[in-house]
Formats: C-alpha cells, structure tokens, sequence
C-alpha cells in the first residue's frame, strides 16, 4: 500500500472538508454520548438513536443545541410506554423505531404476530404526536424465533408475514441491519425494495472474521457512499460509536477515540461526500467517479491515487453509472480517464444515450496501480447525461476530466510523471513544479476549482528541462481553497492538490 507523506495528508484532508455539506442521512447508533462527543460528531451528523426510549443524560436536555435528531426506539413491546413518556414531553421527535431485530431470539424475541399484535399500541402514539414509523429492523440470523413451523433465519420472511398479521397497520419506513462484507449490503438494501418504502438502514458495518482495520475502512467508505446516494435509501447509521474494547481492537468499528475525538474511522464517516441531487459537474472539469447520481452494480473504497478521496470498483458487464454534466461551449472534448485494474477492461460513454467512445483500460498490475487513457468526443453545449456502461470487468476508476484542448493523443494510454511542487500549501500565489527526470517535449498544465471548473491553463510548446515555474498573482479568481493541477504530455500525466492560501 501507498505511504502517503505528511504534506499530501494534510491536502487530503482540506480537500475532503472544503464545502462539505451536512447529509441529512447520516447518523450512528451509540448510547453514551458525553456533550463532547455530540458537539465534535454534530459537524457531519444528523441524527443518532441509542435503542432506548429517551437519549442519554449527559445530553438529554441539550442535545437539540447540535441540530442532531434523536429518534427513540420501543426495543420490544416493553419498551413502548417509555416511548409514549418521552414523545410527550419532546416536541423535537419525528420518527419512531420498531422493534429491535425480532427474529432474533437474544434480541427482541418476537414473532410476526406477536409484533403485530403490539404494533397499535406503537402506532397510536405516532398517530397522536403526527410521528413517522420506522418497521422492526431486521437481519438474517441464526438462533431464530419460529411460528406455525416457520423458522425465521430470513428476516425479509419475517417482516412479510409481520405486515400479512398486521393488517391495516402503518409502517412508514423499512428498517435493516447488517453485518456482512464486500460489496454485500447493495443485495441486501435491493432485496428491502421489495416493499416499496423508503429505506432506514439503523445499523451496520463489517463483522466477518479476519476484516482488518484497513478493510473495515474500505467497507465503511464504499457502503456509506452507496448509501448515501441511492434514492430508495432515507436514513442509515453505523454500529458504533465506541466499543468498550477501543478502536484498535477487532472488528475495529468506533467512531469515537476519547470523549470528543473521532478515530481516523470516524473522520473518514464525517469526510463521504454528501449526495446533492441537483449537483451536475461542469464541463470542461473532473467528474470524481464515485459521485454519480445514479449507478446499477458499483461500489466505491478509498484510493492510493496520487489524488482523490474514493475511487469506484466491483465492475462487472452491464453495470453503469450516470452523471449530470453541463458543458459551456460545443464542441471536441479530450476525455481523460483515471483507470486501475489487474485485466484488460473496457466501458462504453454516452452522452443523452447516444454512444460516443468506448475506453478500453489495460492491466496496470493492481487494483492501485493508476493510469490514464484519453479519448476525443464530441459534445453540444448545453446539459446532458453521461452514462458510463461496463462492457468487460477489471478495472477501476477514480475520474473523468474533460477539457477543450484536444493534444491529438486520443486512445493513448500514459501513465504517472514523477513531480513535486514546492512549496504546498503555497503562500505567495507563486510555486514550482520540479519533475525527477529531464522533460523534452510539449506539456499543458490546468488547475480547476473544487467544482471542476478550469481557472488557469497554460501550453509550454517544449520544456527542456526539469522545473516550471507558476506565477497565479494575475488570476482574479483564484482565492483561499483547495485546487487540482493537472499537467499532461505526450508520456505522462501528474495530478496533485495543491492548497492556497
């Protein structure tokens, strides 16, 4: 893996927290929150649930000061007078939660009819304070509730025989866990469409045997962002904030270090790109491949890129993704593409549904192993939507970036330039870009915005040499931020961040 040096770390993680929205989405399910803790998590939390009827003391009466909602849980039918209790005293409630996992023996312990027939009494009080219903959460299991010679190891067998006994009862939401690894939880949240109702994912994260630090960040990154962004999915919260084992201690799952810190696990919750359905990406500009709007079987990780939070992965034939992009001007676009992969790949681009190019990716000897293919497409000024469709599987991508000047090197695969720029953060609006081996030939370098957009483009017709100097004092727009450059040339291509201050 990748060692990332100090500096690139520090651009990283100003580039992840420049302009990051709240998610209305996210939240964890943990039960002991110091002030500390809900101040600090607050920044990239909406709200949280503790599997009880009222939040924790340390933060019971002040916990609506961080705009975190609090969403009380009856856990069985017992619980359901505390719910009543707390409801009628909290006017800042919305939501009310099932069951917790009822085919679960050493959980709620509840049959279909048994929750059925407790589900009124839930449901009254919703009606009573104009609450939102979330169903028992449920997850596949092994020591099983059974009923009329049903043993319920399903939990999409209970939930269906739960709404078959409990007839004319409301369920505004469909709850789940989940444990599994991978790519798993796209099945499950598919399976869970079933009922057509918007979908509340109360908890989840990795507990397969073996997962490692690193893979329960991987986990955590891909599945949050699938999360995230798919439209069936209303709210999801990860399990947990802090065990009593500690985060370096398997399955490596806490948020929270000491009281108000968040582990890098929790830093990394905070930092997954907030989904906006009216974003659409400029162009000329990058696209970062895992913030579509929509995708059929793709799943994202964190990147060894030299730059970039996540890359997407798990593509397989006749998966696509799809983006909103607005191009400024008509006309030939060079369309470079940031690949990795262990077999030769290839994916389709349309624009509108209309094919444009096929991009064909090759072995770069790893998952991490980055390169870049260019091709040349046309494109109408105007808006748009690009689809990328896989044609053969082995590869994955971190961006797209389109740009209006065309270098003739179309279908030509390059690979990294080996570059520093100094200094970084630069402070003077002045730095160099100094490459370890001796250039001869023509380059053209660009730096966009975080929205993609292009404020600066230079052509060196041939640099003989190894340093170019960059002066922005001239550029009107260019402020405070984070910024990508990107030079490019007939043999290589360099992307870094650069921060200005």
């Amino acid at each position: 893996m990748k060692q990332h040096s100090i500096l690139l770390l520090f651009i990283l993680i100003s580039y992840c927290s420049y302009g990051q929205a709240k998610s209305d989405k996210r939240g964890v399910g943990y039960g002991y929150h110091s002030a500390a803790d809900m101040n600090t998590a607050s920044e990239g939390i909406s709200w949280w649930y503790n599997w009880a009827a009222q939040p924790e003391a340390s933060i019971r009466t002040t916990y609506p000061d961080y705009n975190v909602d609090f969403t009380p849980q009856a856990w069985n039918s017992a619980g359901i007078t505390g719910v009543s209790t707390w409801v009628s005293q909290d006017d800042n409630v919305k939501y009310l939660l099932g069951f917790n996992e009822p085919n679960f023996k050493d959980q709620a312990n509840m049959t279909p009819s048994q929750a059925a027939a407790a589900w009124p009494q839930l449901q009254a009080i919703a009606d009573q304070y104009n609450l939102k219903l979330v169903s028992p959460a449920v997850n596949y299991c092994g020591n099983c509730v059974s009923e009329n010679g049903t043993v319920y190891t399903n939990p999409f067998k209970w939930l269906d025989d739960f709404f078959a006994a409990c007839v004319g009862c409301r369920v505004d939401y469909i709850a789940l866990h989940w444990y599994g690894g991978g790519n798993s939880m796209t099945g499950f949240v598919n399976d869970a469409r079933k009922y057509g109702k918007p979908i509340w994912v109360t908890e989840y994260a990795n507990w397969e045997a073996g997962v490692t630090a690193q893979a329960q960040k991987n986990y955590l990154a891909g599945t949050t962002n699938f999360l995230e962004r798919d439209p069936d999915v209303f709210r999801y919260s990860w399990f947990i904030g802090r065990t009593s084992s500690g985060a370096a201690t398997y399955p490596y799952i806490d948020l929270y270090g000491a009281s108000g810190q968040m582990t890098p696990l929790g830093q990394l919750y905070l930092d997954i790109p907030v989904y906006d359905s009216n974003f659409v990406n400029q162009v000329p500009g990058r696209i970062e491949a895992e913030e579509y709007y929509l995708q059929k079987g793709i799943f994202g990780e964190p990147t060894n890129d030299v730059d970039g939070f996540m890359n997407i992965g798990y593509t397989e034939s006749g998966d696509w993704l799809k983006y909103k992009i607005s191009a400024t001007q008509s006309g030939e676009y060079q369309l470079t593409t940031r690949y990795a992969g262990t077999a030769a790949g290839k994916f389709d681009v349309y624009i509108d549904d209309i094919k444009k190019a096929t991009v064909t990716t090759t072995n770069t000897g790893s998952w991490q192993s980055w390169a870049s293919v260019i091709k040349t497409i046309n494109l109408e000024a105007g808006d748009h939507i690009l689809k990328l469709v896989v044609v053969s599987s082995g590869f994955n991508l971190n961006w797209l970036k389109f740009e209006t000047e065309v270098t003739g090197m179309n279908d030509f695969n390059i690979q990294q330039l080996s570059a520093e720029v100094y200094p970084n953060p630069i402070t003077d609006k002045k730095f160099k870009i100094v490459f370890r081996n001796y250039i001869s030939e023509e380059l053209t370098l660009s730096i966009s915005d975080m929205t993609g957009k292009i404020i600066f483009n230079k052509n060196i017709e041939k640099l003989n040499g190894k340093e170019i100097g960059i002066d922005l004092g001239n550029l009107p727009n260019i402020s405070k931020g984070i910024y990508t450059l990107s030079v490019i040339s007939k043999k290589g291509y360099l992307n870094k961040k650069i921060a200005v201050f």
